[in-house]
């Protein structure tokens, strides 16, 4: 009974181990990239996961503006070489200890770590990885530094990355799990933007709910906004996903902050250890490890879908949602062949506009033209057009809101795109005179 006591609690999320981790590099105080704190921070991590089970456990020095650091990534060999990443970062913001922005997150990796090393029936090599320098534009030198100087380093054995989980801010009593989709520049392609790929949310989140501690999407209320503000608005935090996004990985972040309940510390210096919750570490660490499990069996996918939704636990892969969008378009050129002259030549360029910002953006045109699209050519009052603004009012509210805390810094849409996008809803809304339907109503009087 008691042998097999010890399997259960070795193949489960210790709460407490992660909150000891968490707390053991709090403790260090202040320790930004590049800083002999750090380095011991290094050096810590590195121990851990060897006591974790983790024999290929390699300090991998690096250097980026000038400015050393030292990443430390474990490698837990499996019957492919495909290679499945896990990853966090221990530096921390210059003025925080980083007890839930940075720590949280490594004692989430370190305790996955034990556990998949613990289970030798695996179908994909893992890749642990503590990267260093994730907060180096705090200073100003870069962006995740660390974890690109780590793709560099594989150079073709990049090729080998099936998925990366990218552990951000964890244990916060007020948090939920989530994954964060956030879109980020594209640098291979000018004015677009690169997202998380659908196969590898829908693994994530099939994963979690499996292992009992299942992931929402961005938010646990507003998850239906964040999605399509996320692909509008540019977010301004960002986690080791950004380097491997932008260099054509497939990478998702996880963290149990969100916009709805936001860790009121981030980065500042009462970010201690007494602010952690061993039972949130947990639930992170749970959804983590199944996440991290779903992907180990999942068939490999690319990294460039970006028409998907989450609904439900469900993705909305990009075939739907195009044909909802064309099918919203029906009842408005339906009421425009009724009236004919102004009224369909209306309504033919709302729908050839609408389709532009379709096709561009379209989860985000989605969102804000459904309703718009489908209940004025079916009803007109005056309930029905506030009805059918509410989620483009509720997606530039949260937008605002977002702007006033510091977290956006603009729109990823051009201003050609905002233009049409106006010019399509205020045709949505338009009822022109005349037409068809008019001449007859006067040829009868």
């Amino acid at each position: 009974m008691s042998h097999l006591l010890a399997l259960l609690l070795a193949s489960a999320i210790d709460g407490e181990g992660a909150l000891r981790h968490a707390s053991a590099l709090a403790a260090l105080g202040p320790h930004p990239w590049g800083s002999p704190r750090n380095q011991a921070a290094a050096q810590y991590v590195a121990a851990e996961l060897r006591q974790a089970g983790l024999a290929a456990v390699e300090l991998q020095g690096f250097e980026s503006h000038g400015v050393r650091g030292t990443n430390v990534v474990a490698t837990l060999r499996g019957p492919s070489d495909e290679i499945v990443v896990v990853c966090a970062h221990h530096d921390t913001a210059p003025e925080s200890p980083g007890a839930y922005d940075d720590g949280g997150g490594v004692g989430v990796l370190v305790e996955v770590a034990r556990v998949v090393a613990g289970q030798p029936l695996r179908a994909r090599t893992f890749a642990f990885a503590s990267f260093d320098g994730e907060e180096a534009d705090a200073g100003g030198r870069g962006t995740t530094v660390g974890s690109r100087a780590w793709i560099e380093r594989l150079g073709i054995g990049a090729r080998r990355i099936v998925a990366v989980l990218a552990i951000e801010m964890s244990g916060w009593s007020g948090g939920t799990p989530l994954a964060h989709p956030i879109a980020y520049a594209d640098p291979r392609r000018k004015g677009a933007t690169v997202v998380s790929p659908a196969w590898l949310v829908d693994a994530a989140l099939a994963g979690s709910r499996e292992a009992g501690s299942p992931l929402g999407v961005g938010d646990p209320w507003l998850s239906w906004v964040y999605q399509p503000a996320v692909r509008v608005f540019r977010v301004r935090q960002h986690g080791d996903d950004l380097s491997f996004l932008q260099a054509g990985h497939p990478a998702l972040m996880l963290s149990d902050s969100s916009f709805s309940a936001y860790y009121p510390h981030y980065h500042h210096a009462s970010d201690t250890a007494d602010k952690l919750d061993a039972a949130a570490l947990e639930r992170m660490g749970t959804a983590v490890l199944g996440a991290a499990r779903a992907l180990d069996r999942a068939p490999r996918g690319g990294a460039g879908e970006t028409r998907w939704f989450a609904a439900f636990g469900e993705i909305v892969g990009p075939v739907a949602l195009l044909a909802a969008g064309a099918a919203s378009v029906l009842p408005g050129l339906r009421a425009g062949f009724a009236t004919g002259g102004p009224g369909l030549a209306a309504r033919l360029l709302q729908a050839a506009l609408f389709g532009v910002l379709l096709w561009r953006h379209t989860v985000a045109a989605l969102f804000v033209f459904l309703l718009p699209n489908v209940l004025p050519p079916l009803r007109r009052a005056r309930w029905v057009t506030l009805a059918s603004l509410a989620p483009l009012c509720s997606l530039v509210a949260l937008g605002a809101a977002a702007w006033w805390r510091g977290a956006v810094e603009g729109v990823w849409l051009a201003p050609w795109e905002m233009a049409v996008g106006l010019g399509a809803l205020v045709l949505a809304f338009l009822r022109p005179p005349g037409g068809r339907t008019a001449r007859r109503k006067r040829s009868r009087r």
